[in-house]
């Protein structure tokens, strides 16, 4: 999943590109941990790397999510959101997962947060807020996902009603859609970005003409 995230030094199509260097190390060495380790490369090394091993416990950004942050502006504004609207305690055992053990539950994440922000994170603030897993009564969404993102399979995939609207992006991984556009972009992004803009100035001017209307 990790290289999913459109952004970086991953290039614009980072699945893609991690798989292509699948395909490419298959055919020098028929070897599949090798070439897992390769696309692993894309993220730890870039495209251009010499590293040889990855230390993941040595690479990790202590953060409120378990899988990681990044780095920049963005990673800390995800930190912070952890911290304060949503609660991700989900530990890993390398039992019934394929990551390494970590103790990771809410008495971890609240000591993290308090010591980073002064803030601990809210546990029913989300669902309150965003209607849980029922949003018929809601309005003026777009629920974008990436087909080539691994968490697509927990999104909403259907329209819920005629103003909550799911936009599926064929090609695209970890909110491609919200990036700027790249001459590389796939056509399934660009159409969902015409779609999501074309939705947003009809419910703006919606809103518009209803508040002429009550003046």
């Amino acid at each position: 999943a990790v290289v999913s995230t459109q952004s970086g030094h991953y290039g614009r199509g980072p699945v893609t590109a991690a798989c292509n260097m699948m395909l490419d190390e298959m055919k020098k060495s028929g070897d599949e941990l090798k070439a897992v380790a390769v696309a692993a490369g894309l993220f730890y090394n870039g495209t251009a790397g010499t590293k040889q091993c990855f230390d993941i416990y040595d690479e990790f950004i202590e953060c409120a999510d378990i899988t990681g942050c990044g780095t920049g502006p963005e990673a800390v504004a995800w930190d912070w959101q952890c911290c304060t609207e949503f609660q991700l305690a989900t530990p890993s055992n390398n039992v019934t997962d394929m990551f390494p053990p970590l103790t990771w539950n809410t008495d971890v994440v609240d000591k993290y947060c308090k010591a980073k922000y002064g803030v601990t994170p809210d546990p029913v603030k989300a669902s309150l807020s965003y209607w849980s897993a029922d949003f018929t009564s809601a309005s003026n969404i777009i629920f974008s996902n990436g087909l080539l993102d691994p968490w697509h399979a927990g999104g909403v995939l259907e329209d819920v009603n005629p103003t909550v609207k799911a936009v599926i992006v064929k090609e695209g991984a970890h909110h491609l859609d919200m990036r700027g556009s790249d001459p590389a972009d796939p056509p399934s992004v660009i159409a969902a970005r015409k779609t999501e803009v074309a939705l947003i100035k009809k419910w703006l001017n919606s809103q518009k003409e209803k508040t002429s209307l009550d003046f």
